[in-house]
């Protein structure tokens, strides 16, 4: 693993933040590295465009009538907010089922501050509020496609999860054997491979003509809807939305729990990168200064998302005393 970032207080460097980066050129292959690109870990939620792809491919998205802005939250790990929410009890309401059909646990919100507005108004956790929630329904969709059972369907052996790993395998260019299956937060099965297989698979994601027709097809539709539709996500503000708003969906981004971000220029090069220690909050800033040093961003969007690549370090008494900065070279 290399230095990433640095987080000072005062005159010192007090923490060092390190990870992987891989990026592969216009071609698919290997262009730029930093620290371990062949890193085994978990693909996390980066993985959800690709989980989504089989109810594209296989016709269930068209054959309940979900729309592109329910579809880009069947890719997205929401904040549950109104316009969230009210997507995924809309794919459940088209399959014929209920917030309680959905495995996963019941969460106020992956935001901070929507959290604690909650919390503040008495209101209760939900499974809907989980971010999650949209890849469930996806997965249930499925389910009510192929008329395979809607219970215990988060079970790695159950049909639609044995789906779901062959397609996640073609997209990373592995035998689904060599993929290393673990259980998410949200309980499903969660994808472990190299992160130069993370690449590939976002590579793939954005060259649908390296794919076969159908999963194409499905492929274009689905980085389609992240870009039209970008704050169903992850949420107004949040960075994934923001990459692709600003880009106009020539950019998409998906981050994974524990540190993990993949993203790729439509037709273009991508990337996967891996915090050593998890760190999230670190993963906009390594994202828009990789992007910068890589040439991806117009100077315009640069601009715009400039405020992701500044981060404070406050005390208690909301000074600041030092900065968290990027201290790699791509």
């Amino acid at each position: 693993m290399e230095k990433l970032v640095e987080i000072t207080r005062g005159v010192l460097s007090e923490k060092t933040i390190r990870g992987s980066i891989v990026v592969l050129d216009e071609q698919g292959e290997i262009e730029r590295d930093l620290g371990d690109v062949h890193f085994l870990t978990y693909m996390r939620s980066a993985a959800k465009p690709l989980q989504a792809t089989p109810a594209v491919e296989s016709g269930a998205v068209d054959a309940f009538g979900i729309d592109g802005r329910e579809l880009a939250v069947m890719c997205g790990s929401h904040i549950g907010e109104e316009e969230h929410v009210a997507a995924v009890l809309s794919i459940l309401r088209k399959l014929g089922l209920k917030e309680e059909d959905l495995t996963l646990g019941a969460d106020l919100s992956l935001s901070r501050a929507l959290r604690e507005q909650r919390l503040a108004e008495g209101i209760a956790s939900r499974k809907a509020f989980n971010n999650c929630s949209g890849k469930h329904a996806c997965m249930l969709a499925l389910c009510r496609f192929y008329g395979w059972p809607t219970a215990a369907y988060q079970a790695p052996q159950h049909p639609v999860q044995q789906l779901i790993l062959s397609v996640v395998a073609e997209y990373a260019q592995l035998p689904k054997e060599d993929i290393i299956v673990g259980v998410d937060g949200c309980g499903v099965p969660v994808f472990g491979m190299p992160l130069s297989h993370m690449a590939k698979a976002y590579y793939r994601l954005a060259h649908p003509q390296t794919l076969p027709e159908r999963r194409g097809q499905a492929a274009a539709r689905i980085t389609r809807a992240m870009g039209a539709y970008p704050t169903m996500v992850a949420g107004r503000g949040r960075f994934c939305s923001e990459l692709m708003r600003v880009t106009q969906g020539r950019i998409i981004g998906k981050l994974g729990a524990d540190g993990i971000y993949c993203s790729a220029v439509l037709n273009g090069p991508a990337l996967a990168l891996k915090v050593e220690d998890g760190n999230m909050e670190v993963l906009p800033l390594i994202m828009v200064t990789a992007l910068r040093q890589l040439g991806w961003l117009k100077a315009e969007e640069a601009a715009a998302l400039a405020h992701f690549a500044a981060m404070d370090n406050i005390n208690c008494q909301n000074e600041k005393v030092g900065e968290a900065k990027a201290v790699f070279s791509l």
